[in-house]
């Protein structure tokens, strides 16, 4: 634990030391075209309703696959 502490203190010495430096490298224009927004968003909602298709899916599945072992039980099959 204390060499995490001591490495911990290490790095953020020098993280501070690299923000005081790096402010004269700020680009001047750092605005972002909308394209690259209109990228961004569609493929973070492709992503977004992607997931939650999935997550349906899945649980559409196993409802199908439980209720199919219920029917083997209740029919009096060994699975």
């Amino acid at each position: 634990m204390t060499r995490f502490l001591s490495g911990l203190s290490l790095l953020l010495f020098y993280c501070s030391a690299y923000a005081q430096t790096a402010t004269e490298n700020v680009p001047v224009d750092a605005t972002a075209s909308p394209t690259v927004v209109i990228i961004f968003v569609v493929l973070f909602v492709g992503f977004c309703v992607g997931f939650v298709w999935m997550m349906y899916a899945a649980e559409k599945k196993k409802k199908a696959k439980q209720l199919k072992e219920e029917h083997q039980h209740a029919s009096g099959k060994a699975a």
